[in-house]
């Protein structure tokens, strides 16, 4: 794989949205990436000092969505000189090839909502989310809010349309029910990796700040995939794709086999079985 093109600051083709507090990860992003092709602009959740890497910092919104939400509608966020926008979580770790490949990967292949793989070492929620070793990415129906990149024109399109929930439960499947609506492709990049390295806490300060609002996450969930058909409620895969080449057929064969026996894969070796079981 060729290696990512770099850019100057302000000249730089991809955005990288972070929502972070006070130990969010992107210093790690950074020192892994002096030659990054990607922006960064911090959606504090709690106050924090400007980082003089990122191209802003601001304070505000309820949750991540709807943070992004209000700075693209305000203008203090303005995606014009984008192709595409990462919205990250602040406790991931880049442990597969990196962000700049990914916004390479997910631009060259045209996807309209994408997300890195999950590595399997780490904490997760969906197993389709997890990597495929075998894949160079896979289609989906699906890709989760913890680490989703937008194309910039769909954002200017539909970022009205998607139902901002005070969890971010439920948000995931309609942004990428939109995209397939709207003839956009949806996929998971397995040739990059990023590692959730907290537990997902139903009693963590979010969701302690959720229950005393009185919001109830499996409730917001349920009220989204009510509004859609039911063959999109459930994450499946559309399709796995493998790089050309030789035994490009036996490849494709083992990435579909590795897909459908995930689950006793990761029995097998021994990794963390955090959901679905």
């Amino acid at each position: 794989m060729p290696s990512p093109t770099s850019a100057p600051a302000g000249a730089r083709p991809y955005l990288v949205f972070m929502r972070t507090g006070a130990n969010g990860l992107y210093p790690r992003w950074l020192e892994q990436e002096p030659a990054r092709n990607w922006d960064l602009f911090l959606s504090a959740y709690m106050p924090t000092e400007p980082d003089p890497a990122a191209i802003a910092t601001e304070t505000g919104g309820y949750n991540k969505l709807e943070h992004f939400r209000d700075c693209v509608v305000s203008g203090s966020l303005d995606l014009s000189p984008y192709r595409l926008v990462l919205l990250a979580d602040d406790d991931l770790d880049v442990t597969g090839g990196s962000i700049s490949a990914f916004f390479e990967s997910a631009d060259r292949l045209g996807l309209t909502v994408s997300h890195p793989a999950q590595d399997w070492s780490g904490y997760w929620s969906l197993r389709i989310m997890l990597r495929n070793p075998l894949a160079e990415w896979r289609e989906t129906n699906f890709v989760e809010i913890m680490c989703p990149c937008f194309d910039t024109a769909f954002v200017a399109r539909r970022l009205q349309d998607i139902p901002v929930t005070r969890s971010t439960w439920g948000s995931d499947y309609a942004y990428s029910h939109l995209a397939r609506v709207d003839g956009g492709k949806v996929g998971i990049v397995d040739t990059a990796v990023i590692r959730h390295v907290k537990p997902i806490q139903a009693a963590g300060a979010f969701y302690r700040k959720l229950a005393a609002d009185g919001v109830v996450p499996a409730d917001e969930l349920k009220a989204v995939l009510d509004t859609l058909p039911p063959v999109e409620r459930s994450p499946r895969v559309v399709g796995i794709h493998v790089r050309p080449g030789a035994l490009q057929g036996l490849r494709r064969g083992l990435a579909g086999l590795v897909e459908r026996k995930k689950r006793d894969i990761m029995k097998l070796f021994g990794h963390r079985q955090d959901r679905e079981d």
